[in-house]
């Protein structure tokens, strides 16, 4: 499942927007001056994927719609205006249609809004100050904002728990089945704590993807839930790492505890042996692919098989074709792992000048200057942290055929750096098969590809279009 347009009517009570997604280069970028909903639109599109309703309560709007490639669509709309901010924000449904536009589900009726007082009692028990009750909701003591259930519950997710079980699952969350999607927003450069909005609540079935970052637990140290992004990013690759040796060391053992015993049964059975240059070709193919490992920090420096010839080959035939084998299954555990690692010490070593970023297995991201003194991540210009960052969420925290939505990638960045990130974002979406919308106010970005573009536009402008 794939979304291929959205569009919004009333936006903050003034702006309509459509925006038809281009899948055939996986990118669609969307521009305008400031104010006209280009992040909002993100943060919307993200929320109702991951089936959270709170800020449809809270911007106003008339209806948000989401078409899909099955031909269907996804309608949020306001049930009714009432001039009452805590009974308004209550007043939203989600309907899906088909092409013909017969109604294929309804929120209306399934989505239940009247929690019980006790059990807002005892959620507000877990809402710290400066939150106090107000009727349904909580208000901001010193703002006077309200905020909806929902919205306390992205802020404190601990809470979620406490909701009885029919509050805890959403109405509509099998209409995006199969679709998951990831929001690179613009608040990236600081470590992300368990329990913020960012991690979704425990109660959702999320839509929203977050590969999981190894430190977000309530568990860890308070230096490693708190500080950079960069270095929980750097911790994180650690356990990545770890978790592909244990299964490369679960392929070794269990392929050199069976190797005599496959042996014997290849041979007895005559199966059909690679050839002399198929086995020497491969051999050599695995040795580039172990070497890469090796450059890249998953595996130690170790001598193979070299020089081998023709005659060596024929002698252990039977066992050099399962040999050959077994080192495939083994090396494959890394496969994905490193394709996605070396796209990012390759695009990142071409962006950084005078220092170079490698892989330690042990301690995760290690930088050196061109004359070899080591860098703390922490001393890397904000510019250079946002490109790792981006670059390392893109990477691994993206879902695979899924969609990314990333806000004003030009933050920090030189003009340099703009001009390639567009290059940069599609290949990484190539290698992970999914498509994205940035939301941007660079040109630079856009460079020459304004075919990918779709520009957001005023009414005074959207009224002299429709009068041309």
């Amino acid at each position: 499942m794939r979304v291929t347009e959205i569009a919004v009517k009333g936006l903050f009570g003034i702006f309509n927007h459509r925006i038809p997604l281009v899948h055939s280069d996986r990118v669609t970028i969307i521009h305008g001056p400031n104010g006209l909903g280009k992040t909002m639109m993100l943060k919307m599109i993200a929320a109702l994927i991951d089936g959270r309703t709170a800020i449809f309560e809270r911007v106003p709007f008339e209806q948000f719609v989401v078409h899909l490639d099955d031909n269907t669509k996804v309608v949020v709309r306001h049930l009714d205006i009432d001039s009452s901010e805590e009974k308004r924000r209550q007043r939203i449904y989600v309907s899906k249609f088909d092409a013909l536009g017969n109604e294929l589900f309804s929120s209306r009726d399934k989505i239940p809004t009247d929690v019980p007082s006790r059990v807002l009692d005892r959620v507000d028990q877990r809402v710290p100050p400066p939150f106090s009750r107000s009727g349904n909701g909580w208000k901001d003591d010193n703002t006077r904002k309200f905020y909806s259930l929902d919205e306390i519950i992205e802020l404190f997710p601990a809470t979620a728990g406490l909701l009885p079980k029919e509050h805890r699952t959403h109405g509509f969350s099998h209409l995006f089945e199969g679709l998951e999607v990831f929001f690179v927003e613009t608040t990236r450069l600081n470590a992300e704590r368990a329990g913020e909005p960012r991690s979704p609540p425990p109660y959702l079935g999320s839509r929203i993807h977050h590969e999981a970052v190894w430190d977000m637990d309530d568990d860890a140290p308070m230096a490693n839930r708190y500080g950079l992004r960069v270095d929980q990013y750097s911790r994180d690759i650690v356990r990545r790492i770890e978790s592909g040796l244990a299964d490369y060391a679960k392929h070794s053992q269990e392929s050199d505890r069976t190797f005599p015993e496959r042996l014997v049964r290849f041979v007895r059975a005559g199966d059909s042996v690679l050839s002399e240059r198929k086995i020497l070709d491969q051999m050599n193919e695995l040795e580039n692919k172990r070497q890469r490992l090796i450059s890249l920090g998953f595996l130690d420096s170790e001598s193979g098989l070299r020089d081998l010839t023709d005659e060596d080959v024929q002698r252990v035939q039977e066992a050099l074709t399962i040999y050959v084998g077994d080192v495939q299954k083994k090396l494959s555990a890394f496969d994905d792992l490193s394709q996605r690692v070396g796209k990012l010490i390759d695009i990142v070593n071409e962006r950084f000048r005078y220092k170079t970023l490698t892989l330690n297995r042990d301690q995760g991201f290690r930088l050196r200057t061109t004359s070899g003194e080591k860098i703390e991540l922490e001393d890397l210009s904000s510019g250079e942290q946002h490109e790792l960052v981006v670059l390392y969420e893109l990477l691994f925290r993206a879902p695979r055929n899924g969609l990314v939505l990333v806000d004003e990638p030009e933050i920090s960045l030189h003009v340099g750096w703009q001009s390639s990130f567009l290059s940069d974002l599609m290949a990484i979406l190539q290698l992970t098969g999914s498509y994205g919308i940035v939301a941007t106010h660079s040109p630079v970005i856009i460079g020459s590809r304004w075919d990918l573009t779709q520009e957001l536009k005023g009414p005074e402008e959207q009224q002299s279009e429709g009068s041309e």
